[in-house]
């Protein structure tokens, strides 16, 4: 079951041991932003995906496609 919108991002995040804070720290936006982005709360402009995109070192068509959603019920 999916839980994000963005889970690829959520579960790219958290392997990579990066929070929230510290996401937010280095792209200039606060944590409670980004998770309501994760939750699919708040929309995500192509240029903050690229920022995200770019610090978890993936894509930002990553970001948006739902061809991930085959890929993360493959990890469960």
């Amino acid at each position: 079951m999916i839980q994000y919108k963005y889970e690829l991002m959520h579960y790219t995040r958290k392997n990579k041991k990066i929070t929230l804070k510290m996401l937010g720290e280095a792209i200039g936006v606060s944590k409670s932003y980004l998770s309501l982005i994760e939750k699919g709360e708040r929309g995500l402009s192509y240029n903050l995906a690229v920022k995200i995109a770019n610090y978890l070192e993936m894509t930002p068509d990553e970001l948006f496609l739902d061809d991930h959603i085959i890929y993360l019920k493959s990890l469960k």
